[in-house]
């Protein structure tokens, strides 16, 4: 006999990367995704209407960047394609992808240069020499670990709430 499944997934987990924290006020914008973007990362705008994953410090502090939000839609589960209409938070709260343990009240840094095992656009708590700067209009709102829970709170000057 065959097993029967009793159970599903048909949301993200809580927590998850890219997902919306809460109901309060938040502003949106879509872009379209110049390369592929993971759930959760910071990304910058590069053109009007597009967004990828930041490769300068100069693309992390322009004020002109957002958090990726999750699309449960997406077949690759994990982010977006090239040519995605991406959802991006430019205020409000939302999960990040995160490279470590974050608390409430600490410095926030978007990774803008990569190496092994690290992903740009990703979010830590220390600077990590050259490869990460501080994105502008950002706090850490509840903290976690980089299995989930890290809240942040955006409030990008120009967005409905800047």
């Amino acid at each position: 006999m065959t097993a029967v499944q009793t159970s599903y997934t048909d949301r993200p987990a809580a927590g998850a990367p890219g997902q919306e924290y809460d109901c309060a006020f938040t502003d949106v914008v879509s872009w379209t995704a110049d390369e592929a973007i993971p759930f959760g990362a910071y990304v910058a705008e590069t053109r009007e209407g597009g967004c990828e994953l930041p490769d300068t410090s100069a693309e992390v502090t322009s004020n002109k960047g957002g958090i990726a939000l999750i699309d449960p839609t997406k077949a690759s589960g994990v982010g977006y394609e090239v040519g995605d209409q991406v959802r991006v938070m430019r205020a409000g709260r939302c999960f990040g992808l995160v490279e470590e343990a974050m608390a409430k009240g600490d410095a926030i840094f978007a990774r803008y240069a990569a190496g092994t095992g690290t992903q740009k656009g990703a979010l830590r708590n220390d600077i990590d020499s050259t490869t990460a700067i501080t994105p502008p209009g950002m706090s850490v709102f509840k903290g976690g670990t980089v299995a989930g829970g890290v809240v942040f709170e955006l409030k990008y000057p120009g967005s409905a709430t800047g």
